[in-house]
């Protein structure tokens, strides 16, 4: 009770006078924690191993202290950067990401866009650290709460990598709304030969609606004049000014506000407003979607099965495709990069026609296919899966459509082979 009061009042920014009781009462809740966590230890470890005991528990305090600190604080510092028109992109795994995904929702709340890259690799928890997977596709569709405008995309191979990234940093920038690139082991620990012809080493680099002088400003100095940061506007997109520019001065909090920035939370709640204000950011929706492209049918329209894959298990299933021809198979593939806007009708659209669909990814529960159904309604004919931590093979998918086409099963989860 005594850290949850503290902590409380801490956010409001105490006058000089407050803080000396308020240390004062972190020393009263921090010394009453570590009195009762040594009780219990003299209660519970054997005799003679008390003393190792104390200091076990002290350098796993320390520990946790310090990872979840700096991992916590990783996108809090990329807020802050941001709100000096500093774009910014962070990297982490599964777990990194859980930590700090409630300062997505404030990058989405004060309309400042940043970029987080999530490197999938088996968990739960620790989980296998060093071994792939794509698991976190419903980590990502729910970080942080409330309804917001985001974008999420998966690179389809390490040449991709270098594609999606520019990519996302304009629509991030451009709707100013937070961006998640979901990678994986097999991608950010791989290798892959890339003619540097395929890549564009000066992308093009769109900012938005940034106003970077003051010409126009009627504010004196030390006012915001006419500014609305977050003017409402039929796209949603409020024109962003860098912090500094004379006229242009303005609040960026992560409580709900009006078009100046002025704060309308708690008391002084007024809902007419609150409710054109989240109108106004999910309005950037329908331009995101216009932005992102569709996927395409990649194949024959008509082929004996479809094949659907998101993210890296790009590659493997065009081989296995090839392979499949050659057995007198006829397959396409449908890769889907962005997931978020899903196109979701381009999908049905492409999916209609298809005789037999199967959808393969490095899951246990099938996240994608839960996730398409929960957007379109549409359910596939099959589903192969693996999640022991190694990439699929080729010959893995060939089996498992040949065994779902004969009837034999609807879910294929291939055995690794262990090569010694």
């Amino acid at each position: 009770a005594g850290g949850i009061l503290r902590w409380t009042l801490m956010i409001l920014d105490p006058p000089l006078a407050l803080l000396a009781p308020l240390q004062v009462l972190h020393a009263l809740s921090f010394g009453a924690t570590h009195l009762g966590t040594m009780a219990y230890l003299s209660q519970s470890a054997p005799e003679g191993s008390r003393a190792a005991a104390q200091g076990d528990i002290a350098t796993a305090n320390s520990l946790m202290m310090a990872a979840t600190s700096a991992l916590a604080g990783v996108l809090y510092g990329a807020g802050g950067a941001t709100a000096y028109a500093a774009m910014a992109a962070l990297a982490a795994a599964g777990g990194g990401f859980a930590l700090m995904s409630e300062g997505l929702g404030m990058s989405a709340m004060m309309e400042t866009p940043v970029v987080v890259i999530d490197c999938q690799r088996a968990g739960p928890s620790t989980g296998v650290p060093t071994k792939t997977e794509q698991g976190d596709l419903w980590q990502m569709l729910g970080a942080a709460f409330g309804d917001y405008p985001r974008v999420i995309a998966a690179p389809l191979d390490i040449g991709d990598c270098f594609k999606i990234i520019p990519e996302i940093f304009n629509v991030a920038d451009r709707f100013q709304c937070p961006g998640i690139v979901l990678c994986d082991l097999l991608l950010s620990e791989g290798r892959l030969s890339v003619d540097p012809k395929d890549l564009d080493f000066n992308p093009p680099i769109d900012r938005g609606e940034l106003i970077t002088n003051g010409n126009g400003a009627t504010g004196s100095n030390g006012t915001n004049g006419n500014y609305k940061r977050y003017q409402i506007t039929e796209s949603g997109i409020s024109p962003r000014a860098v912090p500094g520019v004379p006229g242009y001065i303005h609040t960026a909090a992560t409580d709900e506000h009006d078009e100046d920035g002025v704060l309308i939370s708690d008391e002084f709640t007024n809902p007419i407003k609150r409710r054109a204000m989240m109108e106004k950011r999910m309005r950037k929706q329908t331009g995101i979607e216009a932005a992102v492209p569709p996927p395409q049918l990649l194949g024959l329209r008509d082929a004996e099965v479809t094949l659907i894959g998101w993210g890296s298990t790009y590659g493997v299933i065009g081989e296995a495709c090839e392979l499949l021809k050659e057995q007198g198979i006829s397959a396409n593939q449908l890769q889907i990069r962005w997931l978020v806007p899903l196109h979701g009708a381009a999908i049905i659209d492409i999916l209609k026609d298809s005789r037999h669909t199967i959808i393969v990814e490095n899951n246990y529960s099938g996240q994608f296919a839960r996730y398409l159904r929960s957007e379109t309604s549409f359910v596939p004919d099959g589903h192969i899966r693996k999640y022991d931590g190694e990439p699929f093979m080729p010959h893995h998918i060939v089996e498992a459509v040949k065994e779902q086409l004969a009837g034999k099963s609807k879910l294929s989860v291939p055995a690794h082979e262990i090569m010694v």
